[in-house]
């Protein structure tokens, strides 16, 4: 397809703004990307950057897996405030989980467990008694690490959990009890021996015999050896992604009456009976609600680490010569890159809005709040993924070392897409939720450009096909599951290029404006041409538009692929370690040898090239 001139002369323009100017726009960009907590992400930045959590050479599983609680009770101290503080601050837990992703990936692996779903569980459903201070105490300062026991090795099953918390008037308490193999809790991160873990159980409630549905309970599960009754299997290693996941079985473990975690609504009387106005089943998915801060935290975080790859991609690619031309000037490369950008400013920024909301006392309690995060932690993560196996794969040999980071962000994200709900079944729950309501709508959302209603026109059709049970709708679906999964997507798309837009519309910056407004449009028309088979199908589109599209979709990408290392700045990326991050790979990679410029004294193949500079990301 030949370049339309006045794209070519855009794409001449753009090479050429001033130093000043592209910082003006940087700023703009970097609202879009952390909206009026910028200030606040760089401190936490910061402090995990401290940390010096670097991929290093030769460490066993083990010892990787060692380093988390340390890690974790050096950020609490940086932070200067205490873990439940943290937990309670949306923003603060949330900047912490994304730089923890980029700069200190060990870490992360335990922060949604210690403040999410243990120190939140607390918050959320405690009584304040002195047996559930005790153990919030030992979270604050991180003397204990906090983890969620609620997969069973049968399956999470929701309410139908088999483990057993059954009513013991005789202690004024409850004994945990594994019935089966099968009930036997799978995954948890507490089988190193030496560091003290506080779990919320998740188990069926048995008094007197009747069943009262499945509930959580506060256990110390080590102090640091386990308590008594309680039986810990470590699993084998994983590839990647280091943590002390393992079997736990329970045999008739004591817990005190305080270990109910049951908020105001399920407590238990003076006379040992249940309070509770809900119906058992409905007593599971109220106790689980703060696996939606879990959710959302976790999947900022995995886009986070996709802005980071880009970042150091860009600057990578701009200095790499395979021959007389740099990578950034291939156009494969480009296409690949100004795609992931484009992506990466969209579903950051439905992320960055989506906490922005639960952060307000009407979104914490918003019922649509568990909806949003099954949403987005699919969509966010999945993108991330896919960002991040490019890069990888960009990178050739540098990408396969764990040095230049990607590896270890790839590894956490194979966690990130299965903690709290693995990636596919939630998108099966989010689609059957979304089916036959009106479609969900970001707050004050401003007129949409016309691709925006062309992607509601597909989400539309799929939902009110669905249903009807006709799941042909959706494409190439088996039945309703795959049907609900296309819904879920289709939805969650939709609300990313309308949250981008919207960010780009307030934006001052003339330059930023465009950018973010040519981003929303590429995210938005790439995912429409990729489905113009369906949408010719369906006689939404006919051959000419879907051309069109393409034409479009062309016009966005260039200019987009003119203002690359703008785009990426605005991600606020620190310098990294990795040689990709440096302002001369090849320098770093001198240094890392410990070669000085006299080890090399004849005539090489760099002589002559054009000098690096500094590269800005």
């Amino acid at each position: 397809m030949a370049t339309p001139d006045f794209i070519a002369d855009r794409f001449a323009a753009a090479a050429q703004i001033p130093h000043a100017g592209a910082q003006t726009t940087v700023a703009a960009l970097r609202e879009v990307i952390f909206g009026t907590h910028g200030e606040l992400h760089t401190r936490v930045r910061d402090v995990v950057v401290g940390l010096a959590d670097h991929p290093r050479s030769g460490l066993t599983y083990a010892q990787e897996t060692a380093a988390a609680p340390d890690l974790l009770r050096a950020v609490i101290t940086g932070l200067g405030r205490p873990a439940r503080e943290i937990a309670a601050d949306p923003q603060l837990r949330g900047a912490l989980c994304d730089w923890a992703q980029v700069a200190a990936p060990r870490l992360l692996l335990v922060l949604t467990g210690h403040f999410d779903l243990a120190i939140g569980a607390i918050l959320a459903l405690g009584n304040g008694s002195a047996y559930q201070q005790e153990c919030l105490a030992e979270l604050d300062t991180g003397a204990a690490l906090g983890v969620l026991a609620l997969t069973e090795l049968g399956g999470t099953n929701g309410a139908d959990q088999q483990t057993i918390a059954t009513w013991d008037a005789g202690i004024d308490g409850f004994r945990l009890t594994t019935p089966s193999v099968g009930a036997v809790k799978f995954m948890p991160n507490v089988a190193l021996p030496a560091v003290p873990k506080t779990v919320v159980v998740t188990a069926r409630l048995i008094i007197d015999g009747h069943d009262e549905g499945i509930l959580p309970f506060l256990l110390r599960l080590r102090t640091p050896g386990p308590a008594d009754g309680v039986e810990i299997v470590a699993l084998p290693d994983k590839v990647s992604a280091p943590m002390d996941h393992a079997l736990i079985r329970f045999d008739g473990v004591r817990i005190p009456r305080d270990a109910l975690l049951g908020g105001d609504w399920a407590r238990m009387s003076a006379d040992g009976r249940l309070d509770c106005a809900l119906s058992p089943r409905e007593r599971f998915h109220t106790a689980i609600g703060v696996l939606g801060n879990g959710r959302l935290d976790l999947a900022n975080a995995a886009i986070a680490s996709a802005r980071a790859a880009l970042a150091g991609m860009v600057n990578y690619t701009r200095q790499r010569r395979p021959g007389r031309v740099r990578m950034a000037d291939r156009d494969a490369v480009r296409r690949d890159l100004v795609s992931g950008v484009a992506a990466v400013y969209a579903t950051s920024t439905l992320g960055r809005r989506l906490r922005d909301i639960r952060a307000t006392s009407a979104g914490a309690t918003d019922p649509k709040q568990a909806l949003w995060s099954m949403l987005a932690k699919p969509l966010l993560s999945n993108t991330a993924h896919q960002v991040l196996m490019m890069c990888r794969q960009r990178a050739a040999a540098q990408g396969s070392l764990r040095i230049n980071h990607i590896l270890d962000w790839i590894g956490n994200l194979e966690a990130i897409i299965t903690a709290e709900g693995e990636n596919q079944i939630m998108q099966v729950t989010a689609g059957k939720a979304a089916m036959g309501s009106r479609p969900l709508q970001l707050p004050d959302t401003p007129e949409l450009p016309w691709y925006l209603d062309i992607l509601a026109e597909r989400e539309q059709t799929i939902s009110a096909e669905l249903q009807q049970g006709i799941y042909e709708s959706a494409g190439i679906a088996l039945g309703p599951d795959a049907a609900a999964i296309e819904l879920a997507t289709a939805t969650a798309e939709r609300l990313a290029t309308t949250a981008l837009v919207a960010a780009g519309n307030n934006l001052e910056d003339p330059t930023a404006v465009e950018l973010a407004a040519a981003a929303a449009a590429a995210y938005a028309l790439e995912r429409i041409y990729t489905r113009g088979g369906w949408y010719t199908e369906h006689s939404h589109m006919s051959p000419h538009q879907v051309a069109e599209v393409a034409a479009e979709l062309f016009r966005h990408q260039t200019l987009l692929a003119a203002h690359l290392p703008t785009m990426v700045a605005a991600f606020d990326i620190p310098r990294l370690p990795g040689p990709i991050f440096s302002p001369d790979y090849i320098r770093a990679w001198q240094d890392y040898a410990g070669w000085d410029d006299k080890t090399f004294t004849g005539d090489t193949l760099s002589r002559g090239l054009p000098s690096v500079g500094d590269i800005r990301y």
